[in-house]
């Protein structure tokens, strides 16, 4: 038997223009990647200093994130910010869900124009419409209270509230639009012909389908209502402090590494909740699933970690709110099932993601539940 012998192919020679561009290219990247980056670092890596110098690194220490956990001031703000969120994100989520439904199921008057309108909160900058809701709060809205109802109403964190779901929704809008582009409408279709009505289809089709926008959509509005400063300082009361602006009034007193742990806590969660909004943008139902799962056993071991403390001092508010949170582990009970056999059909990469998902989904639900509704 005869073997035949092939050439050697011979290598491509690259001229000396591209190499240069590759290498500009390259360390061009390196520098964006280290100016946007490398501060993030020495902020994390100072976080962990054993002293109060933010100049000389000492040692690793965890002592400023034991100070923060026992910081009452940080704790109200911090409780203030997860409400504050909590609600926008209810409000923001279904106002911004319903509008991209109906702007693309139908055709109006002045639907284009509409169209442009929400997406204005996401181009003008965030201190013009600072500026724009604090003379509509006090400019109108309140003179009309005052006037009609004789309510006298002042800023707070309900002006707060309001603000961020003004804010939230184009991007809850923007989300789920996307998610509609991709929409099969013949699935619809075929559940009206086999007997579905208008509810039992968008219940049972098109919502499950959306839902993986809707859940990127509302982690999208949380996590920009937790981290806003701009429109917050403009529209907040008094004495109502947030997360960002507590963050900032420790600033002005100089920084320590104590605002480096705040800071630190505050990105690491932030970058979680951007992280699992992708995630449900661009998984599958599996990791909808997963989150939801991680939700309900989040708030539901908080509340069996807190029966002691019920039976110890009762109230009926505080029964009310235990069974709520109960309610979720029995709802993720009942999901378990379905995510067990969606986990199944998964390949292994994605059963890892998922059960990661799951378990960052139960912390966060677990001391969200632990910060707003611990005692003052």
């Amino acid at each position: 038997m005869s073997t035949q012998t092939f050439p050697p192919y011979p290598r491509q020679k690259v001229r000396l223009s591209t190499r240069i561009g590759n290498w500009l290219l390259g360390t061009n990247a390196a520098l964006v990647f280290g100016f946007i980056y490398l501060p993030v670092i020495i902020l994390i890596l100072f976080s962990f200093n054993n002293t109060r110098s933010v100049a000389v690194f000492g040692g690793f220490s965890s002592q400023w994130y034991v100070t923060l956990s026992q910081n009452t001031e940080l704790l109200d703000a911090a409780r203030n910010s997860l409400l504050v969120a909590l609600i926008t994100t209810i409000f923001a989520t279904a106002i911004g869900t319903l509008t991209a439904i109906a702007m693309d199921r139908y055709r109006f008057k002045l639907r284009t124009a509409f169209d442009a309108n929400l997406y204005l909160p996401i181009v003008i900058p965030e201190i013009v419409m600072g500026i724009a809701l604090l003379l509509f709060f006090n400019q109108a809205l309140f003179p009309f209270l005052q006037n009609i109802f004789g309510i006298r109403a002042s800023t707070g964190l309900h002006t707060i509230t309001i603000s961020h779901i003004a804010f939230d929704i184009p991007f809850v809008y923007v989300i789920v639009r996307a998610r509609l582009a991709d929409f099969d409408r013949t699935l619809e279709e075929a559940a009206s012909d086999l007997g579905a009505d208008e509810w039992k289809t968008f219940n049972r089709v098109t919502l499950p389908l959306l839902m993986p926008g809707i859940i990127g959509g509302a982690l999208m509005a949380f996590t920009l209502s937790l981290d806003d400063y701009l429109i917050t300082v403009f529209t907040k009361g008094i004495q109502e402090q947030t997360m960002p602006l507590y963050i900032y009034s420790l600033v002005r007193k100089g920084v320590t590494p104590e605002i480096n742990a705040l800071s630190t806590a505050l990105l690491v969660g932030s970058i979680g909740l951007v992280g699992l909004s992708l995630t449900a943008q661009n998984g599958g139902p599996v990791y909808t699933r997963a989150m939801s799962v991680g939700a309900g056993l989040g708030v539901g071991l908080y509340a069996l970690f807190s029966l002691p403390t019920l039976f110890a001092s009762f109230t009926v508010g505080g029964l009310i709110v235990t069974l709520i949170l109960l309610a979720g582990l029995y709802s993720a009970w009942r999901s378990f099932s379905g995510y067990r056999e969606e986990l199944a059909e998964t390949n292994q990469s994605g059963k890892v993601l998922s059960v990661i998902v799951l378990i960052v989904v139960l912390l966060i639900s677990y001391l969200s539940a632990l910060i707003l509704l611990s005692q003052r």
